[in-house]
């Protein structure tokens, strides 16, 4: 099993609620961002399975004009090489048919997706392309590296990761357009490349910045990456040679910094205007598609 660690606030890991529960009245007077914290802990968001990392829904969630984000409809995970049969059977039961992997070419050799593999009949989306991580690797080898460094190097590498992973993000975007859901996708630690696409998704919805950022860092909270890093090192290319370096210097790699996810939102703002622009532009989305995307993820609150 994946080790998690609970946030403070307690956030329980129970099976999946009935889809139609519907917020009470309560939590529909308050205003789209005080509901959302309320939602970020949500028993339903994280899923219960033995060895999933980080796979969690993106429902519940109120957008700006009076929506909420469906349940059970859109998941974003880490690696799924760890997945049991009973997760498998989860996953299956709550009708996953497409899965975006947006890891490279090494990294789903070394560790391949046994959901997809036990299920012919779900579309497995992923493209070729490899890793590099020479630059950072340097960061954290040189003579001067230190945790701030390393704060530094991630900072500067989420102003180009939505550029760097467009051809993913296009494709998660054409499929929920298509209403190809419930559909999952996945990175390898689950925070930075599906967190990147989890927030430009969440923005295109309208759900507010503020918790997109929440959503962005809860993966904080929900992962012990220095024991997923030490467990998995043989298997994963990504943790392999990060396992034998001073702790410190790594720690903020592993992190869910809202800085990350804010630099990545402001290079999108410097270069495009909005990040809405960028997925208009870059993305291919189109108003009718944006509508449809919206129409097949949230529903009236």
């Amino acid at each position: 099993m994946r080790p998690i660690l609970l946030p403070l606030a307690a956030l329980v890991l129970l099976p999946a609620c009935d889809n139609a529960a519907q917020p009470s009245q309560a939590e529909a007077e308050l205003s789209p961002v005080a509901a959302n914290q309320e939602a970020l802990t949500d028993e339903r968001r994280v899923l219960d399975l033995e060895g999933g990392v980080n796979f969690r829904g993106l429902g519940g969630y109120r957008t700006a004009d009076g929506r909420i984000t469906k349940w059970e409809t859109v998941y974003r995970s880490g690696s799924p090489a760890g997945l049991t049969k009973a997760d498998n059977d989860e996953l299956a039961r709550r009708g996953i048919r497409t899965f975006c992997d947006f890891r490279s070419t090494e990294e789903r050799a070394s560790e391949p997706n046994p959901y997809v593999a036990e299920n012919s009949d779900v579309e497995y989306w992923t493209r070729d392309y490899a890793l590099n991580a020479g630059d950072l690797m340097h960061v954290l080898g040189g003579p001067d590296a230190s945790a701030e460094k390393s704060r530094e190097a991630m900072t500067g590498l989420y102003r180009t990761i939505a550029q760097d992973n467009a051809e993913s993000y296009a494709q998660m975007f054409r499929y929920l357009a298509e209403a190809r859901t419930p559909l999952a996708f996945n990175c390898s630690a689950g925070k930075d490349r599906a967190g990147t696409g989890a927030a430009l998704l969440l923005t295109l919805l309208g759900v507010p910045r503020e918790t997109v950022v929440a959503d962005y860092a809860l993966s904080d909270d929900l992962v012990d990456y220095r024991a997923q890093m030490q467990e998995t090192a043989d298997s994963n290319p990504s943790y392999s040679a990060l396992a034998q370096l001073p702790w410190e210097t790594v720690e903020p790699l592993v992190a869910s910094d809202p800085a990350y996810i804010e630099s990545a939102f402001s290079a999108l703002e410097d270069e495009y205007g909005s990040v809405d622009a960028f997925i208009e532009q870059e993305l291919g989305v189109t108003k009718d598609m944006k509508r449809a995307i919206v129409e097949n993820l949230t529903e009236e609150a």
